[in-house]
């Protein structure tokens, strides 16, 4: 059920963000570095929003969070497609973005507490292909319906939020009773020994910088198309869908071939295909082409991506473990937060090469950091 509740999702969030760029180039008027820092507020919120949702989620309750996110994310997207004025656009588009993350460690939360540790790797794995499934149909949908208006996307994304949210409680109240009753059973010391892990710190830490670069690919490059290559903004919808569905396509095989290496060494290698899929897009000046290096990154991805989420559950007491899943969505929405602005700036002030080389740079300088923790894998790392 959590397996389709994330497809459902992530259909609905899907819907928008891909083409959030160019509406908001489109309403106000502005320049993509303005847009960057609408984005940069965006993001802000979404930092303060996964704070509040991992606490909440181990406070107040996995579902409750969850429905909470759904619901305020409904009414908010809705109210995108009734309003005009600049600052309101603003204001909801800011609104919107913060109160969409309580749902992140609320559910990974879900997931770890009714999953055993041994399969939390191939368990996080699946989720991604639920999630990635659901951007296949999103952006698609969302490219075919864009030829009508964005109010349309902004309406059925607050349709599907809603929709979830109100049917989540009789769905989902079993895997929330299983989860309760598994956090009682578990003992343990307190989840602060997190913050006195530093490798898992430095781990965190660098996932910012990781997420910098990976926001280029939704956030910038969306401009970088409609702007400057003059191509139809419907046209980034299909480079979203190959990234989902390479997702789906590759997370299996990604996960068998990394499942005796350490989840550093996974790390590691995420990020130097991130930055070789960057450096790659540099000289391209045609959409096709750009089909190759979205192939790299998302290889990348699904190295990556499920082998951090993995490690930090794993790791956690369950008592905190909405926090851990807080602590990697922080890291992650900060570097999505700074990531606009930067390549927004870069892009308008730089040109091309400054955006890409630059993006380069920066994942390369998280892959060389995780050799710092680099190790041959030991029995039971690998969770």
């Amino acid at each position: 059920m959590l397996f389709a509740g994330r497809l459902f999702n992530s259909i609905g969030t899907s819907l928008v963000f891909p083409f959030l760029t160019v509406f908001l180039h489109d309403a106000l008027h502005v320049s993509l570095a303005v847009v960057g820092l609408v984005l940069l507020g965006q993001g802000a919120a979404q930092v303060l929003s996964v704070v509040g949702g991992g606490l909440l989620a181990d406070a107040w309750g996995r579902l409750p969070t969850m429905v909470l996110s759904l619901g305020g994310a409904a009414a908010a997207s809705i109210a995108l497609a009734f309003v005009s004025a600049p600052v309101w656009i603003v204001v909801l588009v800011i609104v919107r973005g913060g109160i969409l993350p309580l749902f992140v460690p609320a559910s990974q939360a879900l997931v770890a507490d009714i999953v055993p540790r041994e399969d939390l790797y191939p368990a996080f794995s699946l989720q991604r292909i639920a999630a990635n499934a659901g951007i296949i149909i999103g952006p698609m949908l969302g490219a075919f319906l864009l030829h009508g208006s964005f109010d349309i996307l902004f309406v059925l994304s607050g349709a599907i939020a809603a929709a979830f949210g109100l049917a989540a409680p009789s769905l989902l109240r079993g895997a929330e009773r299983e989860a309760s009753q598994n956090r009682q059973a578990e003992h343990g010391g307190f989840g602060l020994a997190l913050l006195r892990d530093h490798d898992l710190l430095w781990v965190v830490s660098l996932l910012v910088l990781v997420a910098v670069a990976y926001s280029q690919l939704y956030w910038v490059v969306p401009g970088y198309l409609t702007v400057y290559l003059h191509l139809p903004p419907t046209d980034f919808g299909y480079l979203a869908a190959e990234n989902a569905l390479l997702v789906v396509l590759l997370q299996i095989p990604a996960t068998l071939l990394s499942r005796n290496w350490s989840p550093v060494a996974a790390i590691t290698a995420g990020a130097a295909l991130y930055a070789i899929g960057f450096a790659m897009m540099a000289p391209l000046r045609g959409f096709l082409p750009f089909f190759l290096p979205v192939a790299v990154i998302t290889a990348g991805e699904c190295l990556l991506q499920p082998s951090v989420t993995a490690l930090l559950a794993a790791r956690a007491h369950s008592s905190d473990r909405g926090k851990a899943m807080g602590l990697l969505t922080i890291a992650n929405r900060s570097g999505s937060a700074v990531g606009p602005l930067v390549g927004g700036t870069l892009l308008t002030y730089g040109g091309p090469w400054a955006l890409f080389s630059g993006t380069a740079i920066v994942a390369g300088a998280a892959s060389l950091g995780y050799l710092r923790l680099w190790r041959p894998a030991t029995a039971g790392e690998r969770p």
